[in-house]
């Protein structure tokens, strides 16, 4: 293997230390002063949506910053981490299904397997001339992730520890109620009265920009995808969307070339490559003037590596 796993930090007392005291110059520690909590108002019963919906993102942000955490300290990728995980519970599966299963872009899953297998822990399945490669999991990469994952497991558990049993299930039911409520209100962007697209022709036509975004693309294209004219499909597409489709593709572009930038797996000038710069100096030109940074400078306040 290219790195040696290890133990998680926290296994080792000496190293950290706990939040909850002082060590003074003299090395003996105190206790620490109790955190300030908000007391409860007379009469109070109710919290606001707003409030709520700002601490479950902020609890959800801290669980996964943990977990990333723990799973780097172990000495793995979280690409490598989430694509053997799956392959753990699915395999075999090709590229395509793996990026699915870990909503991970496809070129980033890519270039994970490919060091995965030069690292021997997965390796492809014997496959027919015209099929799909699939991968599954060595021997070695086994005894690997089924480690990591029982350990994955424990760092879990030692987030929700502070819940009792019924607490727990309590917040399970309520949370796959909330997550439920939001997936039925989701609705189709409204339709202009002077004329826009159905939501058929609005999700072909940035289906057609996302699958073609390595690629040169003209508005003229885009509107023959879903059999409109050119001028039709920008007054349209803009009266639904609020912006140009070339806008609508700059943004589509910057996102993916965020997302692989946070997984951190594929190199600057491949970024530039399969997000439809064409050469890294336009592509970071084009990334800072959109994002207000460079590349480099954001991808080192999000990587997950």
């Amino acid at each position: 293997m290219g790195k040696r796993l290890r133990k998680p930090l926290h296994a080792n007392s000496d190293v950290l230390r706990s939040n909850n005291t002082r060590v003074r110059s003299s090395g003996h520690a105190s206790a620490a002063e109790a955190p300030v909590r908000r007391e409860k108002q007379p009469g109070e019963t109710t919290v606001s949506n707003e409030k709520l919906w700002i601490v479950l993102r902020r609890a959800h942000q801290a669980i996964d910053e943990c977990l990333v955490y723990n799973v780097t300290t172990r000495g793995i990728a979280v690409t490598d981490f989430m694509v053997l995980e799956v392959l753990l519970h699915s395999a075999p599966l090709a590229a395509a299904a793996i990026a699915e299963k870990t909503r991970l872009a496809i070129a980033s899953v890519e270039i994970t397997i490919s060091r995965l297998r030069q690292q021997q822990l997965i390796s492809a399945k014997a496959h027919r001339a015209g099929e799909q490669e699939q991968f599954l999991l060595t021997e070695e990469g086994r005894n690997v992730i089924e480690w990591m994952f029982a350990e994955h497991l424990k760092d879990i558990e030692s987030i929700f520890n502070v819940l009792s049993s019924d607490k727990l299930f309590d917040l399970y039911q309520i949370l796959r109620k909330v997550g439920r409520n939001a997936e039925s209100r989701r609705t189709a962007p409204a339709i202009d009265a002077g004329g826009g697209l159905t939501p058929w022709q609005l999700r072909r036509a940035t289906e057609f920009m996302r699958q073609r975004m390595a690629h040169p693309i003209t508005t003229k294209e885009i509107a023959a995808s879903i059999e409109l004219s050119d001028s039709y499909f920008r007054r349209a597409f803009k009266s639904v969307t609020g912006v140009t489709p070339h806008k609508w593709l700059l943004s589509a572009r910057i996102n993916h070339a965020q997302k692989l930038l946070k997984e951190g797996a594929v190199p600057m000038s491949e970024i530039a490559s399969v997000t439809g710069f064409g050469d890294q100096s336009h592509f970071s030109r084009t990334f800072q003037r959109t994002t207000g940074v460079s590349p480099r400078i954001w991808q080192r306040d999000h990587n997950l590596r």
